[in-house]
Parts: structure tokens; C-alpha cells; sequence
């Protein structure tokens, strides 16, 4: 979204993949993958980190912008052996963590401090609030650009979306997006699925646990009525949410939390965890919540919120008026030139 948006006020924009995980961008004329698979040890992601140095020497950018722990570290280190600058760190995840993660948090303080950063971009007051401890040097080049987040191009058809996608047309529907990972929770999802007899759930995404969740489904019982679409692209992912009748978003850790945003401005009736980053983006523009929040880790009250919404018609109403309202405060045209002026800025 980014890079088109900036490709549209004149700047030459590639998106730099350390690895393919995935066919998802195959198609894009703007795509370059530096290894077509993932590197497996410290010593192949060095030697993939090698080959993204030598292909931006090579490219010669103006400026990077990195994002994710492999690419805040290992990007910004290859952008400084090809002497690129600026490089525009962005946080897609709070501090802290184990293993990798924990090395990764270490080096991200330590490149922001010592000016291998020249910007660090947040996407929500609580990520900003995050890093607040951290030494002078490293939270004065913080910068709060929350996420730009389309609103779908019309609507589509309740009916229709169950087709193209094979889920069952008479169900009640819960659909979810998201990376299928640990911190995700689509567990728990599988979980509140059996106290929800006659309820169904379509997920959409791909990730590590897709075989786990699958034989968890099938442990509880529930296999009949959960649905793995897979991965979608950016265009489908609206009529995919249009299938549902409640959007449950279980994640326990996120900077922004674009997939429930993306359903809320959909007009699909949210529930999600109640943590602080989700309360400040779902804050409805006229006083009234965008979505209803469950205890995180609660089953019981992630089904019980499933079946409010489910069977209140205005309560669903309403959370779909507050949160299609969301749209003007997540503006991708307002995201987009808060980076230009960044990048301009960090230039300078």
C-alpha cells in the first residue's frame, strides 16, 4: 500500500523480500525476492543478508525503509554496508520476546541509539508508549504513523462471497484473517467453536500452524464446520470478509492490528480481545466502540460475545455503523504522505 501510494506522487518503489514465503506476490512487477526460501540458521540468513547488501549497492536507493525483525536488523545492517541513507526503521512488534526476537529487540535499540535509524515509525500510541523507556537518542526519532487502511470499492453480496469461497450459504458465520501463528490465538477460536454448536468458522491466511490448528479442529470435534481458505490476496480479502456475520480477531499482541480494523471499516460486526492497543483503534469516531471485547484467553467469553452479536440485531447494527466510520480516521492517503514527508525529512 505504501509503495503504491508513493509510486503515485512520483518516487521509484521496491518491495525487497529477504525470502518467499509464499506465492502471494509472485505476480507483482514490484516484488524481488533475494532467496526463493527461508534461511534456515544464523549462517544463511547472514549469507541472504550478504546478497540483499550487494543487491541495494547495486540498486543504489535513495532511501529504506525496513520492517519485521529480520528486516529491521539484517535490512538495516545491509543497507549500511551500501551506504544508504536514510533507512526508516518500522515497528511491527513491541519489545521484548525470546530467541531471535530477544537478539532482534537488542540490535534495534542499539541501531536507533547509535544512528543506524534515521527514523522509526509506530503505528499506534501504544507501540509509541512501548518504547518510551528507551535511552533520548532512540525515542526522539520515533514517529507515529498509524495504518492507512482501504475501505472496500462497493460491497458485495453475502450469498455470493459463501459461493466463491465454498462456505455453506445457511450458516451463521464467524470469519477471521491473520497469519496462522502463535500469538494469532485461532486456537482459541477452534475452542469456542464447541460452544457454539450450530455456528460455523471460515479462517483466511496461511502460517506455521495451519497443520495444527487442522488436526486440532478435527481433535475437538469440530471439523466439519471450520474452513481454511488459505492465503488471499489484498483484492479478495473484502469479499471474503462480506461471508461473515461476526469478525473475531483473538491476537493477545499487536502494534495496530490491521486485519480487525480492515473487517470493522468492511462493515463486519467485531469481536476482539480486549487489550489497550485494539481499545485505541477501535474507539469509535461517535463515542461507541467498534467492536465488543472478550477477556483474552477467555473461551467462554469469546463464544458468549460470538452469541450476543450473533443474536442481537442492532447491537450488530450498530458495531458495523461505528466501525465503517473508521475509515476516515485510517486514511491511506494520509499515511502515505506522512512517510514522503518522513523520508524527506530524514534526507535533510
Amino acid at each position: 500500500m505504501i509503495g503504491a501510494g508513493l509510486r503515485a506522487r512520483g518516487h521509484e518503489v521496491r518491495t525487497v523480500f529477504m525470502y518467499r514465503k509464499t506465492a502471494a506476490y509472485d505476480e507483482d512487477p514490484n516484488a524481488v525476492f533475494i532467496s526463493l526460501r527461508k534461511p534456515g540458521n544464523l549462517l544463511a540468513r547472514l549469507a541472504v543478508t550478504v546478497a540483499l547488501a550487494r543487491y541495494i549497492r547495486a540498486e543504489r536507493p535513495d532511501a529504506l525503509i525496513t520492517y519485521q525483525h529480520y528486516g529491521n536488523v539484517f535490512g538495516s545492517i545491509a543497507g549500511k554496508l551500501a551506504k544508504v541513507r536514510p533507512i526508516i526503521a518500522n515497528q511491527s512488534g513491541n519489545p521484548g520476546g525470546t530467541g531471535f526476537r530477544r537478539l532482534a529487540t537488542w540490535l534495534d535499540k542499539l541501531f536507533g541509539t547509535f544512528g543506524i535509524y534515521q527514523g522509526i515509525v509506530v503505528n499506534s500510541a501504544a507501540t509509541q508508549d512501548a518504547f518510551s523507556a528507551y535511552p533520548h537518542q532512540y525515542v526522539r526519532k520515533l514517529a507515529r504513523i498509524d495504518h492507512g487502511v482501504h475501505t472496500p470499492p462497493h460491497t458485495y453480496d453475502k450469498n455470493e462471497a459463501r459461493q466463491l469461497f465454498g462456505l455453506p450459504s445457511d450458516a451463521r458465520l464467524i470469519v477471521t484473517t491473520g497469519r496462522l501463528a502463535v500469538g494469532k490465538n485461532q486456537h482459541q477460536l477452534l475452542e469456542a467453536l464447541c460452544l457454539l454448536p450450530d455456528v460455523h468458522l471460515a479462517l483466511a491466511g496461511a502460517g506455521p500452524l495451519r497443520a495444527e490448528l487442522e488436526d486440532l479442529s478435527v481433535a475437538l470435534g469440530v471439523r466439519p464446520r471450520v474452513h481454511f481458505v488459505g492465503e488471499l490476496p489484498i483484492k479478495r480479502i473484502p469479499i471474503f470478509l462480506a461471508a461473515g456475520d461476526v469478525f473475531a480477531f483473538a491476537s493477545t499482541e499487536e502494534t495496530f492490528g490491521l486485519s480487525v480494523v480492515e473487517a470493522a471499516i468492511a462493515g463486519v460486526p467485531v469481536i476482539a480481545s480486549d487489550i489497550p492497543v485494539l481499545r485505541e483503534v477501535l474507539a469509535g469516531l461517535n463515542g461507541e466502540w467498534a467492536a465488543k471485547f472478550f477477556e483474552p484467553g477467555n473461551v467462554e467469553d469469546i463464544a458468549e460475545n460470538a452469541r450476543c452479536v450473533l443474536s442481537n440485531y442492532e447491537l450488530a447494527i450498530g458495531l458495523t455503523k461505528s466501525g465503517t466510520q473508521l475509515s476516515r480516521r485510517y486514511s491511506p492517503e494520509e499515511m502515505v504522505a506522512a512517510y514522503d514527508k518522513l523520508l524527506r525529512d530524514a534526507a535533510v
